[in-house]
């Protein structure tokens, strides 16, 4: 693993490396998650096509779990 250095700009942001984002596919207009971790910062790719496939592919079991365990109020 190399570490790069990056500078944040003046609106917060960081420009991540262009041999990172080759490496992972990210495009421009891509959507990333950013969260803190033990004092470090962790930035994951997030696609939402895969996310969306995963809802749909769930979903089915997810709605049957909620009404065999008489969750539907806590939906509402």
């Amino acid at each position: 693993m190399v570490k790069l250095r990056v500078k944040i700009g003046a609106k917060g942001q960081v420009v991540i490396p262009k041999v990172i984002r080759e490496k992972l596919g990210i495009k421009p207009g891509k959507t990333l998650l950013v969260d803190e971790k033990n004092g470090k910062i962790v930035i994951e790719k997030f696609d939402v096509d895969e996310f969306i496939d995963w809802l749909e592919n769930t979903r089915k079991k997810i709605a049957k779990d909620v009404y065999k365990f008489g969750l539907e109020d806590e939906f509402q």
